[in-house]
């Protein structure tokens, strides 16, 4: 679909756009958290995201764990607000992944358990996915991927070059446990094989019996996650704790660091941002604090893109974490695109 398509449905359900965009209270009239001034952020960094996530497919053959699921939910969640994108190839690199998800058996194990945190975050994306059910078996045998390689004490290891972040490994582990519990809970609500249930929630009750029992973190992706899973859990008190505490930790420019004492980037600002839309979705009535650090962290990432269309964010790994590093800018820029994108009406 056309942006001039588009412009003319939005014409058409400017009542719809409106009432939307006055329920979030998340896009305000100023210049640089304006409607026109999101979408031309992330209309600016789609061609970025597109090209250097094709790159992992074509030249490195490599799902990621921060690249392809993002770059196929990014496009996806284009799509559905309007932006012209070319489903088909979406389509395509999604089925890829899959296939790459999901190989031939390694030994005793597919190749897939190694990296259980990709297959959760498609999980997560598969949201703003086309909707495809012969997909539905691949969804399914995620899930058992992920159960599979849980650990006895309910929580997963982090896959591939997580354990190598600049931050405690244990934060790390509680992190992607976290992430993981989000997509089952999300699982959970739409199984319907009781046989299956049982499972998914005995090991949902495993996994929170060990998260629970971090109170703080050093990383701001903790608190995001931790919000996350209370808004999908339907946990009201645990979601307006979570917001609060999140909105806290907002610095003055309306950004977010990774770590909770770093600078602000777009990486933790995308996230954050993200994680507050959520919330604004999912509680009734406006919180003045919740909206006006949206808001700012609106302002932020317009104000901050470069002009290639990405956000510069230094490496979340220890031996990377001084400087700008590639992967970091491609991990931010699409949590930066997503989180934007939230806050514009579905035109689907």
């Amino acid at each position: 679909m056309s942006d001039r398509s588009i412009s003319a449905l939005l014409a058409a359900g400017f009542v719809f756009v409106t009432v939307h965009v006055m329920a979030s209270g998340l896009v305000a009239s100023d210049e640089s958290n304006s409607e026109a001034a999101v979408r031309q952020a992330v209309q600016k960094s789609l061609p970025f995201i597109e090209e250097k996530g094709l790159y992992w497919i074509e030249k490195k053959k490599c799902v990621s764990c921060h690249r392809v699921s993002f770059m196929t939910w990014s496009l996806s969640a284009a799509a559905r607000r309007g932006f012209d994108i070319d489903l088909e190839k979406v389509n395509g690199w999604i089925d890829w992944s899959i296939e790459q998800g999901i190989p031939k058996p390694d030994g005793d194990k597919p190749v897939a358990t190694k990296n259980a945190d990709g297959l959760s975050q498609q999980l997560l994306a598969r949201a703003e996915f086309p909707v495809d059910k012969t997909r539905d078996a691949a969804w399914s045998n995620y899930v058992d991927l992920i159960l599979s390689v849980q650990g006895e004490d309910g929580l997963w290891p982090p896959a591939g070059q997580l354990p190598g972040q600049k931050r405690k490994l244990g934060e790390t582990t509680d992190v992607s446990a976290v992430w993981h519990t989000v997509a089952l809970t999300r699982e959970l609500s739409s199984e319907s094989d009781s046989a299956r249930q049982e499972r998914l929630k005995s090991a949902l009750d495993a996994a929170a019996k060990k998260i629970s029992i971090r109170k703080e973190a050093a990383s701001t992706e903790w608190y995001v996650a931790r919000l996350l899973l209370a808004l999908e859990s339907g946990d009201e008190t645990g979601s307006g704790t979570a917001t609060k505490e999140l909105v806290s930790l907002q610095k003055p420019d309306g950004s977010w660091g990774w770590l909770k004492a770093d600078p602000g980037d777009a990486l933790a600002t995308g996230m954050s941002l993200y994680a507050l839309v959520k919330s604004a979705e999912a509680t009734s009535g406006a919180t003045s604090k919740r909206e006006d650090a949206a808001q700012r962290a609106i302002s932020f990432l317009v104000e901050t893109q470069r002009d290639d269309g990405s956000w510069a964010v230094k490496g979340t790994k220890e031996k990377k974490k001084d400087k700008v590093e590639e992967t970091a800018v491609y991990w931010g820029t699409t949590w930066a695109a997503i989180a934007l994108m939230e806050t514009l009406p579905v035109v689907e």
